[in-house]
């Protein structure tokens, strides 16, 4: 038995939540995602192929599918009676609108779990804020750090601030299930993008939290911070200083100096001097103890610049296999940067068969990711491609409420 095979959920997600439900089907929950007549705006969301949405065929897979007309879904409180969960993420009073809010299901139906993605929360001054990936993202705070000199941050490439909310509203279901054993009674599970943020880079909320309440990044009104990144995070690190050609793409690589990371660094040149002992100068430093030599006025930033020279003069003969093979045997701190490419051929996620095929209603065979994690004693896989718009209404209706119809389905 599949860990969540009895439970039944139905997902009213757009493109800011389709990730929760998937999660929950890995599982073995019998998920059914719930469209508009016309069809989700997910099935829209990028990346884009020559099949539709890359996003909408991922994160739909394993889910059945139905059609209603939202103008008039009375008919559809005959599944919710039958539902454990209920996801959405049409945000702050779309759904109370529709007469399908938490506090008139939870008043009719008081074992429900009924859990909102949104980007700042139900409640609150910013609840009704605009919820795009980037103002989330600005909001959150990991933004802040990310851009070049003076010039105005750099946005995160791929929308993903919302993949972090589902993410975290799958786990909320969960607790809220469980707390229904012990209770008989469902909850509202509210999560807001801006929170998940947050909880997605501790390391600066809890440095905040701790006094360092100017980071290296920060301007000050009496003008820039002086410091230097000891972090081995490279938060406080211009992006430019931390991203390195190479032969077949970009390379991760901060030079981090002080007690906490600096060996990383003296290991790197260490590494260089073996293949050129040309960098030699470089690997005789001990970059635990540049802070003090720094504070001491006998290191500058010409010599940074100079050793940053040497880093790029040297990674730019490199492809992004021979660094990563290195950093695992010298125990480096630094990476390549996979693209599409790189990923979709890993021999990592080839190992572990995480890449799963199906055959669509078309009879197409799709290859997407697989399930987000192996469990013990457990087949976690992809057993179905997304929904066609309404493909499993009269199934579903069959299966969860009898020979009843739904009215205004599709």
């Amino acid at each position: 038995m599949a860990l969540l095979e009895r439970y039944r959920v139905l997902d009213f997600t757009d493109d800011r939540g389709l990730l929760a439900g998937r999660m929950l089907a890995d599982l073995g929950a019998d998920v059914v995602q719930v469209e508009p007549l016309g069809g989700s705006s997910a099935r829209a969301a990028e990346p884009l192929g020559p099949r539709g949405s890359y996003f909408w065929d991922t994160y739909a897979a394993n889910k059945r599918g139905i059609a209603i007309d939202f103008e008039d879904p009375a008919g559809l409180h005959d599944l919710i009676t039958q539902a454990d969960v209920v996801i959405e993420s049409a945000g702050p009073g779309v759904m109370d609108s529709l007469g399908l809010g938490f506090e008139k299901l939870h008043t009719l139906y008081p074992r429900l779990v009924y859990v909102s993605i949104s980007a700042f929360g139900s409640t609150g001054p910013k609840a009704r804020y605009a919820a795009s990936d980037l103002v989330v993202w600005a909001a959150g705070g990991p933004l802040d750090p990310h851009r070049e000199a003076d010039r105005p941050p750099v946005r995160i490439s791929i929308p993903q601030a919302f993949l972090h909310a589902a993410a975290d509203a799958a786990d909320g279901a969960l607790f809220a299930l469980l707390a229904r054993t012990r209770t008989g009674r469902g909850q509202h599970v509210d999560v807001s993008a801006q929170a998940c943020l947050g909880t997605a880079t501790l390391g600066r909320v809890l440095a905040h939290t701790a006094g360092d309440v100017a980071p290296e990044w920060e301007r000050l009104v009496d003008g820039p911070v002086k410091k230097i990144d000891q972090s081995g995070s490279g938060s406080g690190t211009d992006p430019a200083k931390k991203k390195w050609r190479c032969a077949d793409g970009l390379i991760e690589f901060h030079l981090t100096v002080g007690r906490a990371s600096g060996a990383f660094t003296t290991a790197f040149f260490g590494w260089m001097a073996s293949e050129n002992p040309a960098y030699e100068r470089f690997a005789s430093i001990d970059w635990r103890e540049i802070p003090d030599t720094v504070a001491r006025g006998e290191f500058d930033d010409a010599r940074f610049d100079e050793a940053r020279g040497a880093v790029a003069e040297f990674l730019a003969g490199k492809t992004k296999n021979a660094v990563l093979e290195a950093a695992r045997e010298h125990r480096l701190l630094c990476v390549p940067i996979y693209d599409t490419g790189d990923v979709a051929a890993s021999p990592q996620l080839e190992a572990r068969s995480f890449y799963s095929t199906v055959v669509d209603d078309a009879g197409r065979e799709v290859r997407m990711p697989g399930a987000f994690a192996k469990v013990s004693g457990q087949s976690l896989q992809v057993r179905s491609p997304a929904p066609s718009i309404g493909q499993h209404t009269e199934e579903v209706l069959t299966d969860w409420v009898g020979t009843r119809v739904m009215e205004n389905a599709s």
